[in-house]
């Protein structure tokens, strides 16, 4: 079989234009060109050809929970730590823990967070 690789994560959303903020400014992702070229939709930079695609509409019966998530790993996790609390933006443990870390038992740490739909995001250090 060919190798294979993440593209895109595609997310339906409420209000565009809130979830593109939290997008820039929680995980500091860069807007990149829309190949989709409509209005309601928005691509944001994951690095190495891979982005997150935000798609305004009718969110549905949509269902949420901490299990259904994407992760983002970054080579400097007490940097992205920091970031987030400069922000003000709040993560927990993967128990719900509001402000606290999780620490897999290979020892890398982890923090969740929620966008603007209540999706979740991991941020990790296993880059």
């Amino acid at each position: 079989m060919a190798a294979l690789r993440l593209n895109h994560v595609s997310l339906r959303v409420r209000d565009l234009a809130a979830s593109a903020k939290f997008y820039q400014d929680a995980l500091q992702l860069p807007e990149i060109a829309c190949g989709a070229g409509k209005p309601n939709i928005r691509w944001f930079g994951l690095g190495e050809g891979q982005s997150l695609h935000l798609i305004e509409g009718d969110f549905g019966k949509t269902f949420v929970t901490m299990s259904t998530h994407f992760c983002i790993s970054t080579t400097d996790f007490a940097q992205a730590l920091q970031h987030l609390k400069s922000k003000g933006i709040s993560f927990c443990n993967l128990a719900g823990e509001i402000g606290k870390e999780h620490v897999r038992a290979d020892g890398q740490r982890s923090v969740y967070l929620r966008d603007p739909d209540g999706y979740w995001i991991e941020v990790n250090g296993d880059y």
